[in-house]
């Protein structure tokens, strides 16, 4: 998975985190940071399935 998409993925969290704080019902907040939880985990996830991806980066020959 792409850097650029977990990037985007830790800003909802953080977006929802922060609509929780202004959020007075309370059914809504813990929805909110519930949300926020799940997409923690999923980054954690996804961030260990790339850890255990191989490095298929081949460097090629500098071109003369």
């Amino acid at each position: 998975m792409s850097r650029e998409v977990i990037a985007k993925m830790r800003g909802r969290v953080e977006q929802c985190r922060r609509l929780a704080q202004f959020i007075n019902d309370p059914r809504t907040n813990e929805a909110l940071l519930k949300m926020a939880e799940e997409g923690e985990a999923d980054i954690r996830k996804l961030e260990a399935e790339e850890a255990l991806q191989p490095d298929l980066h081949i460097p090629l020959p500098p071109q003369t």
